[in-house]
């Protein structure tokens, strides 16, 4: 029986990249085996533009893509974030253990008012209008 999804949140900005391995526990300290194809069905009627690569997919490659390193023997990929938007990247495992990253894009700001993530520099907010 597969596990449960396993998930975990990166904050990337546009031009950033993270490197993604296939999940090692406690149970398989060799690691998961990387599933060729995405499970029919499993999303549904929603279409991934990416190709599933070592296992992994990306929900949306106008937002960041996959590609795999030169040295690399088939166990991970580098996610490169194109974008200030979210996205979410799978890994499916032959065994059906499957993994969610879910990428979370932050505006640059400077905390120098409420718009950009104040109070800071004595900067408050006040929504009285009538002023």
């Amino acid at each position: 029986m597969a596990d449960s999804i396993t998930g975990i949140a990166v904050y990337l900005m546009p031009g950033m990249s993270v490197r993604l391995v296939s999940s090692l526990t406690n149970r398989n300290n060799f690691g998961y085996f990387a599933a060729q194809d995405i499970p029919d069905g499993y999303f549904g009627d929603t279409t991934y533009v990416g190709d599933i690569t070592h296992g992994f997919v990306v929900e949306d490659t106008r937002n960041g893509d996959l590609s795999v390193m030169a040295d690399d023997i088939g166990t991970s990929v580098t996610y490169t974030q194109k974008r200030i938007a979210s996205n979410s990247i799978w890994f499916f495992a032959v065994s059906g253990e499957r993994g969610l990253v879910n990428v979370i894009s932050v505006p640059i700001h400077d905390h120098s008012s409420i718009v950009h993530g104040g109070p800071a520099y004595g900067t408050y907010f006040d929504d009285d209008v009538t002023r």
